[in-house]
């Protein structure tokens, strides 16, 4: 007994005819009427009474209906679930990331994910660079979105694992706003070199330390550096006016009423942010689709071109 004897069976049983389940089944009656037969043979019972109006269901027939619609429901659920697991449109997807990305990057991602795979398990989980890092080589994330250090991509962070640049973003000034009329609408970090930085650690950002540094020695000095442990806290004590920071252009969406950010007179190198993934494993399927939309941006990729974002025409 196959899977096609009862779809057959469920059609001549339904239709009450063996010439009108044919037309249904698109097939000559022939073949149809020999593959009942061998299904009452192999079953050692009569399924139907034949007359010259149709047929009827014997008590067994009856009983193997009920049976046959089960079965062929259960195939034909777990085929579209094979479908959808195959096509990334249901399955799981871990996510590990930094705790800055939770308010930048991360959720309009997230957003146009769900859309397109409302269906797709997420699970998150966070921490700072190392730990993100080891979340993706230990198999616990399928992916993991990190901002990258000074020489981004190329820095690496393991052989093991390949990085991506989903996002680039340019380093402004956030300066007290009670400063900010007086420093005019781009910044020269020079004049804020007597200035203590406030600048989040590793635990955050992967090293924005060097990001800062950087921008202060292309400006012509060493900088005071304040680390503390989240962004919000930097922006905070530089809207007490206890100091000054240069972060990420997207910390804007966090300043509130006391801090400001204003673009910098100098160009300096941009923040990276990077999505890693293993280097030796396939991506999933929902994996797959978070990456194509995640690097769906004018910004390079080294991920191949598996992952090649879309050509807008």
């Amino acid at each position: 007994m196959d899977l096609r004897q009862l779809r057959y069976f469920l059609a001549v049983a339904e239709e009450r005819s063996v010439t009108r389940a044919a037309t249904r089944l698109h097939l000559t009656q022939p073949p149809l009427s020999a593959q009942l037969a061998r299904l009452e043979h192999e079953l050692g019972v009569a399924l139907f009474v034949r007359h010259r109006r149709g047929v009827d269901l014997t008590e067994a027939g009856r009983h193997l209906v009920d049976h046959a619609r089960r079965v062929l429901s259960d195939v034909d659920a777990a085929a579209e679930s094979v479908r959808r697991t195959g096509q990334g449109r249901s399955g799981r997807l871990a996510l590990a990331f930094v705790p800055a990305t939770a308010w930048s990057v991360l959720p309009p991602l997230l957003s146009r994910f769900h859309a397109a795979r409302p269906d797709v398990q997420l699970r998150f989980l966070e921490g700072h660079t190392d730990a993100v890092a080891e979340h993706v080589r230990s198999r616990r994330a399928d992916l993991g979105l990190v901002h990258l250090p000074p020489g981004g991509a190329a820095s690496g962070v393991g052989p093991d694992l390949d990085v991506a640049v989903a996002r680039r973003e340019p380093l402004v000034a956030v300066v007290p706003r009670a400063r900010a009329d007086a420093l005019g609408d781009r910044v020269d970090l020079s004049d804020l070199a007597g200035e203590p930085f406030f600048c989040p650690g590793r635990t955050v950002w992967g090293g924005l330390a060097p990001h800062l540094l950087g921008a202060c020695r292309l400006s012509g000095f060493e900088p005071a550096l304040n680390e503390v442990d989240l962004v919000q806290s930097a922006v905070a004590l530089v809207g007490a006016g206890l100091g000054v920071s240069v972060l990420p252009a997207s910390v804007e969406r966090v300043c509130g009423p006391d801090a400001v950010t204003r673009p910098l007179t100098r160009p300096v190198p941009v923040v990276e942010t990077g999505l890693l993934r293993r280097r030796a494993d396939a991506p999933s399927p929902p994996a797959q689709r978070f990456l194509r939309l995640a690097l769906d941006t004018p910004e390079p990729d080294v991920l191949g071109p598996a992952f090649a974002r879309t050509r807008r025409q």
